[in-house]
Protein backbone atom coordinates (compact mmCIF):
# COMPACT_ATOMS: atom_id res chain seq x y z
CA UNK A 1 0.00 0.00 0.00
CA UNK A 2 2.68 2.10 0.45
CA UNK A 3 4.18 1.52 -2.40
CA UNK A 4 1.47 2.17 -4.54
CA UNK A 5 1.31 5.72 -2.61
CA UNK A 6 4.72 6.16 -3.18
CA UNK A 7 4.53 5.74 -6.92
CA UNK A 8 1.08 7.12 -7.35
CA UNK A 9 2.28 11.16 -5.79
CA UNK A 10 3.09 12.46 -9.05
CA UNK A 11 -0.04 11.03 -9.86
CA UNK A 12 -1.83 12.51 -7.24
CA UNK A 13 -0.27 16.07 -7.59
CA UNK A 14 -1.19 16.97 -11.08
CA UNK A 15 -4.58 15.56 -10.21
CA UNK A 16 -4.26 18.59 -7.50
CA UNK A 17 -2.56 21.24 -9.73
CA UNK A 18 -6.43 21.31 -11.12
CA UNK A 19 -5.74 20.08 -15.22
CA UNK A 20 -8.80 17.94 -14.58
CA UNK A 21 -7.51 15.23 -16.70
CA UNK A 22 -7.27 11.87 -15.14
CA UNK A 23 -4.00 10.62 -14.86
CA UNK A 24 -2.82 7.49 -17.18
CA UNK A 25 -2.10 4.64 -14.95
CA UNK A 26 0.30 3.12 -18.13
CA UNK A 27 1.94 6.11 -18.42
CA UNK A 28 5.50 5.96 -16.99
CA UNK A 29 7.51 8.99 -16.10
CA UNK A 30 11.02 9.08 -17.08
CA UNK A 31 12.30 11.67 -14.69
CA UNK A 32 10.67 10.04 -11.66
CA UNK A 33 12.06 6.80 -13.01
CA UNK A 34 15.81 8.35 -13.12
CA UNK A 35 15.29 9.91 -9.41
CA UNK A 36 13.89 6.83 -8.60
CA UNK A 37 16.92 4.31 -9.49
CA UNK A 38 19.56 6.53 -8.43
CA UNK A 39 18.09 6.81 -5.16
CA UNK A 40 18.01 2.94 -5.24
CA UNK A 41 21.69 2.69 -6.87
CA UNK A 42 22.45 4.84 -3.42
CA UNK A 43 20.65 2.89 -1.12
CA UNK A 44 22.23 -0.06 -2.38
CA UNK A 45 26.24 1.49 -2.39
CA UNK A 46 24.74 2.70 1.53
CA UNK A 47 23.40 -1.05 2.80
CA UNK A 48 25.93 -2.49 0.81
CA UNK A 49 29.44 -1.01 2.37
CA UNK A 50 27.35 -0.56 5.45
CA UNK A 51 24.86 -3.51 6.14
CA UNK A 52 25.59 -6.17 3.73
CA UNK A 53 29.51 -6.32 4.32
CA UNK A 54 29.14 -6.74 8.14
CA UNK A 55 26.64 -9.33 7.80
CA UNK A 56 28.76 -10.93 5.55
CA UNK A 57 31.60 -10.88 7.39
CA UNK A 58 29.47 -12.00 10.74
CA UNK A 59 28.19 -14.52 8.71
CA UNK A 60 31.01 -15.97 7.67
CA UNK A 61 32.65 -15.61 11.33
CA UNK A 62 29.57 -17.17 12.73
CA UNK A 63 30.52 -20.15 10.01
CA UNK A 64 34.23 -20.52 10.91
CA UNK A 65 32.83 -20.68 14.55
CA UNK A 66 30.63 -23.43 13.88
CA UNK A 67 32.93 -25.13 12.33
CA UNK A 68 35.75 -24.56 14.85
CA UNK A 69 32.92 -25.64 17.52
CA UNK A 70 32.18 -28.75 15.68
CA UNK A 71 36.01 -29.73 15.31
CA UNK A 72 36.48 -29.15 18.93
CA UNK A 73 33.88 -31.53 19.97
CA UNK A 74 35.17 -34.30 16.82
CA UNK A 75 38.82 -33.57 19.00
CA UNK A 76 36.63 -34.15 22.35
CA UNK A 77 35.18 -36.53 21.29
CA UNK A 78 38.34 -38.76 20.00
CA UNK A 79 39.75 -37.40 23.29
CA UNK A 80 37.32 -38.69 25.73
CA UNK A 81 37.07 -41.80 23.64
CA UNK A 82 40.87 -42.56 24.17
CA UNK A 83 40.64 -41.50 27.52
CA UNK A 84 38.03 -44.28 27.94
CA UNK A 85 40.17 -46.66 26.40
CA UNK A 86 43.06 -46.05 28.51
CA UNK A 87 40.90 -45.87 31.72
CA UNK A 88 39.54 -49.41 30.67
CA UNK A 89 43.02 -50.75 30.44
CA UNK A 90 43.84 -49.43 33.44
CA UNK A 91 41.45 -51.36 35.27
CA UNK A 92 42.13 -54.07 33.64
CA UNK A 93 45.51 -53.98 34.36
CA UNK A 94 44.43 -52.98 38.17
CA UNK A 95 42.56 -56.34 38.24
CA UNK A 96 45.25 -58.02 37.21
CA UNK A 97 47.66 -56.39 39.23
CA UNK A 98 45.23 -57.00 42.27
CA UNK A 99 45.46 -60.87 41.17
CA UNK A 100 48.60 -61.05 41.05
CA UNK A 101 49.31 -59.69 44.47
CA UNK A 102 46.76 -62.03 45.40
CA UNK A 103 48.41 -64.98 44.11
CA UNK A 104 51.55 -63.67 45.55
CA UNK A 105 50.37 -63.19 49.27
CA UNK A 106 49.11 -66.74 49.01
CA UNK A 107 52.30 -67.64 47.51
CA UNK A 108 53.71 -66.20 51.07
CA UNK A 109 51.27 -67.62 53.00
CA UNK A 110 51.31 -71.12 52.26
CA UNK A 111 55.65 -70.47 52.14
CA UNK A 112 55.62 -68.55 55.16
CA UNK A 113 52.99 -71.69 56.85
CA UNK A 114 55.49 -74.11 55.05
CA UNK A 115 58.55 -72.11 56.85
CA UNK A 116 56.86 -72.12 60.48
CA UNK A 117 55.95 -75.98 60.32
CA UNK A 118 59.76 -76.51 59.72
CA UNK A 119 61.07 -74.66 62.60
CA UNK A 120 58.19 -75.53 64.54
CA UNK A 121 59.29 -79.26 63.78
CA UNK A 122 63.20 -78.66 63.81
CA UNK A 123 62.12 -76.94 67.02
CA UNK A 124 60.17 -79.93 68.58
CA UNK A 125 63.16 -82.56 67.49
CA UNK A 126 65.66 -79.86 69.40
CA UNK A 127 63.50 -80.21 72.34
CA UNK A 128 63.25 -83.86 72.34
CA UNK A 129 66.85 -84.84 71.63
CA UNK A 130 67.55 -81.84 74.66
CA UNK A 131 64.94 -84.03 76.35
CA UNK A 132 66.81 -87.64 75.98
CA UNK A 133 70.05 -86.39 76.57
CA UNK A 134 69.15 -84.82 79.40
CA UNK A 135 67.36 -88.37 80.21
CA UNK A 136 70.57 -90.17 79.30
CA UNK A 137 72.15 -88.16 81.35
CA UNK A 138 70.32 -88.26 84.47
CA UNK A 139 70.04 -91.85 83.94
CA UNK A 140 73.92 -92.28 83.49
CA UNK A 141 74.00 -90.17 86.93
CA UNK A 142 71.70 -92.28 88.56
CA UNK A 143 73.55 -95.68 87.36
CA UNK A 144 76.65 -93.76 88.77
CA UNK A 145 75.66 -93.04 91.86
CA UNK A 146 74.07 -96.73 92.06
CA UNK A 147 77.03 -97.95 91.11
CA UNK A 148 79.40 -95.94 93.72
CA UNK A 149 76.16 -96.45 96.32
CA UNK A 150 76.63 -100.19 95.46
CA UNK A 151 80.63 -99.95 95.51
CA UNK A 152 80.58 -98.56 98.38
CA UNK A 153 78.36 -100.81 99.95
CA UNK A 154 80.54 -103.92 98.69
CA UNK A 155 83.72 -102.19 99.91
CA UNK A 156 81.83 -101.89 103.68
CA UNK A 157 80.33 -105.58 103.32
CA UNK A 158 83.77 -106.70 102.23
CA UNK A 159 85.89 -104.90 104.73
CA UNK A 160 83.12 -106.27 107.67
CA UNK A 161 83.95 -109.37 106.06
CA UNK A 162 87.57 -109.42 105.66
CA UNK A 163 87.49 -107.83 109.15
CA UNK A 164 89.78 -105.07 108.11
CA UNK A 165 89.23 -101.60 107.04
CA UNK A 166 90.70 -101.12 103.37
CA UNK A 167 92.71 -98.37 102.51
CA UNK A 168 91.80 -95.50 100.33
CA UNK A 169 93.60 -96.90 96.85
CA UNK A 170 92.80 -99.94 97.44
CA UNK A 171 88.88 -98.88 98.35
CA UNK A 172 88.96 -96.53 94.70
CA UNK A 173 90.36 -99.65 92.85
CA UNK A 174 87.07 -101.53 93.87
CA UNK A 175 84.99 -98.68 92.64
CA UNK A 176 85.98 -98.23 89.54
CA UNK A 177 86.62 -101.78 89.19
CA UNK A 178 82.83 -102.26 90.07
CA UNK A 179 81.68 -99.51 87.81
CA UNK A 180 83.21 -100.78 84.70
CA UNK A 181 81.60 -103.94 85.61
CA UNK A 182 78.06 -102.23 86.36
CA UNK A 183 78.29 -100.10 83.06
CA UNK A 184 78.91 -102.92 80.52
Amino acid sequence: MLANLYFNIPVLLLAESGHGEKPNPLAFPVDLGIWTLIIFLGVLAILTKFAWKPIMEALDARERSISDDIDAAAKAKEEAETNARQYEEKLANANDEAAAVMAEARQDAAAAKERILAEANEEAVRTRDRAMADIEAAKNAAVQQLAESSANSAVELAGSIVGRSLEKADHSKLIEESLKRFGS
